[in-house]
């Protein structure tokens, strides 16, 4: 469930992105995503999410080309993590980042998560997961060693 709602934030921030952090009409939107097959449940968790997340960090949320303003250092992978992580699920995590829907540590939290699975590449979906893992289950502060595996309505193993 949580990729899912994971998918329509990702959408939102693209949308709010394009137009320069003006949404322009919430119902053609929410009939945009009732038509991509995601129900009502899922659209208002994740207005309900993003509007929370503007609330803790706005600072995430300018819609500027300069928003990364003081901040312009990009994550290498190391070589190791090149041989875990495909190109496609490293570029999803930097979307994730640079639409201000992951923090640095999120980031690298993810990253760390990924090196303890070993020498398995870890595919999308798996990225997606623990993406979500971090976004919505608050991404390790309860429990900043654990990694979660398979159902996300599971409880984290430490």
């Amino acid at each position: 469930m949580h990729d899912r709602i994971l998918a329509i934030v990702v959408y939102l921030m693209n949308r709010l992105t394009d137009h320069q952090g003006a949404l322009s009409n919430f119902d053609e939107m929410s009939a945009d995503l009732k038509s991509m097959g995601y129900t009502d449940n899922e659209i208002s968790s994740a207005y309900t999410w993003l509007l929370k997340h503007f609330e803790d960090y706005p600072e995430s949320f300018s819609f500027r080309d300069d928003r990364i303003k003081g901040n312009r250092s990009v994550r290498v992978l190391s070589e190791q993590e090149k041989k875990v992580v495909s190109p496609e699920s490293y570029g999803y995590l930097m979307q994730l980042r640079h639409l201000g829907l992951l923090t640095t540590e999120q980031l690298e939290m993810i990253l760390d998560r990924i090196s303890l699975f070993g020498s398995d590449p870890v595919d999308i979906d798996e990225i997606k997961l623990m993406a979500s893992a971090a976004m919505f289950e608050g991404g390790g502060s309860e429990y900043p060693y654990a990694i979660w595996v398979g159902d996300p309505e599971s409880e984290p193993i430490n």
